[in-house]
């Protein structure tokens, strides 16, 4: 009897069941999940904090045993915001660079009307304002996945995860992960790093708006660098999800993968000691993967949108 010969779709369909029968198939789909999306709560919530809560409206989950941490606060600004009683602004001390220690601890006022401050000076005062804020505030992230297609939706693989889409989208949108501080690495942030800015006053508040530079990383990136890094947290190496899932052969190494930050804005609510009482920082993350093999299972194309958004005080 000829061998039959078995058309890609079926051949993708028996190695599934080939996988499902030596590891949890569950287990199976989230590493394909994990990699796709280049993104988990966990993943990057265990470099945000030591104090990880998971909500949603069924439970809350305490994760603070397990986390490891690099935290912000850990890196002093060298510099203080001074708002005076008439509305100025002094920002005492901060050039990091200078060698002279006059130049470095001496005093510039800003204009007592924001919207005349110009890109380094705004700057500058949300460094302050992140840096005195970070120990006080309570921070909220949440995803949204608007796409995710793999392999064009065909096969077996792709139809599945086309169909499951959905709910793997509800549950991130249904779950948010809150932690102690400021998002971002902050105290680099530099005027280069910010498209454009602006400040203005709302009553005894002042309002920072910066869009960021838009920034594009491939497996190995630096969750706190580049110029969206700075202001908000990105998904950083994609080698450390990998490495979460040890039972697969994940040839990452060989594939391309992308991921262009687009979108990134900060807005912030400054109240009159210096500390963000209101803030919102989010992105669109579009996730570019060709050729990524998966023990037997061939990721020819996937591509997938995470929208990522953190809120101090409710948002603003």
């Amino acid at each position: 009897m000829a061998k039959k010969v078995l058309t890609p779709e079926q051949a993708e369909v028996k190695a599934i069941k080939k996988a499902r029968k030596s590891v949890n198939f569950s287990a199976f789909i989230a590493i394909v999940l994990a990699v796709v999306l280049t993104v988990g709560v966990v993943v990057i919530a265990d470099k945000t904090s030591s104090n990880i809560k998971v909500e949603n409206s069924n439970n809350t989950v305490d994760n603070s045993s397990d986390i490891q941490t690099e935290d912000n606060a850990t890196d002093e600004m060298d510099s203080e915001m001074i708002i005076g009683d008439n509305g100025t602004i002094t920002i005492v001390g901060g050039n990091e660079d200078s060698t002279d220690k006059e130049e470095s601890e001496s005093k510039k006022e800003l204009s007592a009307n924001p919207a005349e401050w110009s890109k380094e000076e705004i700057v500058a005062v949300y460094k302050n304002s992140a840096a005195k804020s970070h120990k006080v505030v309570q921070s909220s992230q949440v995803y949204a996945m608007p796409k995710l297609i793999v392999n064009d939706g065909d096969g077996a693989l792709g139809f599945f995860l086309k169909v499951i889409t959905p709910v793997i989208a509800s549950v991130l949108e249904k779950n948010a992960t809150t932690y102690e501080g400021v998002t971002g690495g902050y105290t680099k942030m530099v005027p280069s790093d910010v498209q454009s800015a602006k400040a203005y006053k709302d009553g005894d508040y002042i309002v920072i708006e910066m869009v960021m530079v838009e920034q594009t990383d491939g497996i190995y990136g630096d969750y706190q660098g580049g110029s969206v890094g700075h202001a908000i947290n990105v998904l950083g190496n994609v080698a450390t999800a990998v490495e979460q899932f040890p039972a697969f052969d994940i040839k990452f190494e060989e594939a391309d993968i992308k991921i262009h930050y687009t979108n990134p804005t900060v807005k912030v609510k400054i109240n009159k000691d210096g500390i963000i009482e209101k803030g919102t920082w989010s992105y669109d993350s579009q996730i570019y993967i060709r050729n990524l093999q998966i023990d037997s299972i061939m990721i020819n194309k996937a591509d997938a949108e995470i929208i990522y958004t953190i809120t101090t005080g409710g948002g603003f």
